[in-house]
């Protein structure tokens, strides 16, 4: 993680794969305040909008602010961490084919 939110944010954004407009409209935080997160030197969310960033980001609101209090993921649980969002994105008919792929690909 960066040292300052805005660093972290950007981090976080791009590892879930989630757009600016996705997190506003996921967080129900205006997309003007996420781009001011994102582009002020000193501007960081009130809490309420920093948990709800956190919790659609599936991180710590600590780990947002640079305070890596909580323990860092290691590179497997980071990459079961990305398949479950984007497992949690995915349609219900993809979703009945990834399973069907899954267990394919596992039972060799």
């Amino acid at each position: 993680m960066g040292n300052s939110f805005k660093e972290n944010l950007r981090e976080e954004l791009e590892f879930n794969g989630i757009s600016i407009k996705d997190l506003s409209v996921q967080t129900k935080i205006p997309r003007r305040s996420i781009d001011n997160y994102l582009n002020s030197r000193s501007s960081m969310p009130p809490a309420d909008y920093a948990c709800r960033i956190a919790k659609v980001l599936n991180t710590t609101v600590e780990k947002l602010v640079g305070e890596n209090q909580a323990p860092v993921k290691n590179e497997k649980e980071s990459q079961n961490a990305k398949i479950i969002y984007l497992l949690n994105q995915a349609k219900s008919e993809d979703k009945k084919a990834i399973l069907q792929l899954l267990t394919t690909i596992t039972s060799k």
